[in-house]
C-alpha cells in the first residue's frame, strides 16, 4: 500500500508541474506576442475540436447497428 500512495503523490506532483510550466509558457507568449499567441490558441483550439468530432463521429458509426 505505501509504494502506491508514494506513486499517486509522485504523479500529482508531476501533474501539477506540468500545468504550472504550461501556464507559465502561455503567459508568456502572450505577453511577448499576444496576437499570434491568441491566433495560435484558437487555430490550435478549433483543430482539436474538428479531431474530436470526428473521433466521436467514427466511434459513433463503428457502434452503430446496421
Amino acid at each position: 500500500m505505501p509504494n502506491s500512495s508514494l506513486k499517486s503523490a509522485v504523479a500529482r506532483k508531476a501533474v501539477k508541474a506540468t500545468v504550472r510550466h504550461t501556464a507559465h509558457g502561455t503567459a508568456s507568449k502572450l505577453k511577448h506576442n499576444p496576437m499570434r499567441a491568441s491566433t495560435l490558441l484558437a487555430v490550435g483550439g478549433a483543430l482539436g475540436a474538428v479531431a474530436g468530432w470526428l473521433a466521436a463521429r467514427g466511434a459513433g458509426a463503428s457502434t452503430s447497428p446496421t
